[in-house]
């Protein structure tokens, strides 16, 4: 039988325990290839010098991530009093990711991590997922333009890897949406 072994998220920070690494982060989605073992973890991960500009797009983007933890959680609370069991774990999952991810900036920031504010939107799970996509869509875009402004070679590798999870999330709604419409 295989051991376990404590492993490390270089993009959370967060431990993950297993025979190996999981194949995606369950904390903020990065994959397998960030995982390091827990006794190669580099507690220095999240102390980079940062530029005015870096810190203002890791400002931007905490802002983005609450905000879009506050409407995965109103979207999850929606298919909750619908009876949705898809879209409520859906949006759960949405929800804790989108979490993880304003906790890690909050780590670069060097900052407790902000209080959610309360969102609304919609009783449609349709309609939640389609702003889903668009918010993911924006996500993209920013983090995008964030890691071509980012001059540390960490917050380059930080927002590249926000946006393969972000298009994963993108990915899933534009999935559903096309169930939808069938």
């Amino acid at each position: 039988m295989a051991k376990v072994k404590v492993f490390r998220c270089r993009i959370c920070g967060d431990p993950y325990i297993g025979t190996e690494a999981s194949t995606q982060c369950p904390f903020c989605g990065a994959e397998r290839r960030y995982f390091v073992e827990a006794k190669d973890w580099n507690p220095n991960e999240f102390n980079v010098e940062l530029t005015t500009v870096e810190k203002e797009d890791l400002e931007a983007a905490l802002k983005l991530e609450l905000d879009n933890t506050a409407f995965y959680d109103c979207a999850k609370n929606a298919a909750q009093k619908a009876g949705d069991e898809y879209d409520i774990a859906k949006f759960k999952a949405l929800m804790k990711v989108e979490r993880e991810h304003a906790s890690a900036i909050s780590k670069f920031l060097k900052i407790s991590r902000p209080e959610l504010e309360k969102l609304a939107c919609s009783s449609s799970a349709k309609e939640n997922t389609q702003e889903g996509w668009e918010r993911e869509d924006r996500a993209i875009k920013a983090y995008s333009k964030f890691r071509d402004e980012a001059t540390s070679l960490r917050l380059k590798e930080f927002f590249s890897v926000l946006v393969e999870i972000e298009t994963d999330h993108l990915d899933l709604h534009a999935e559903n949406l096309q169930q939808i419409k069938r």
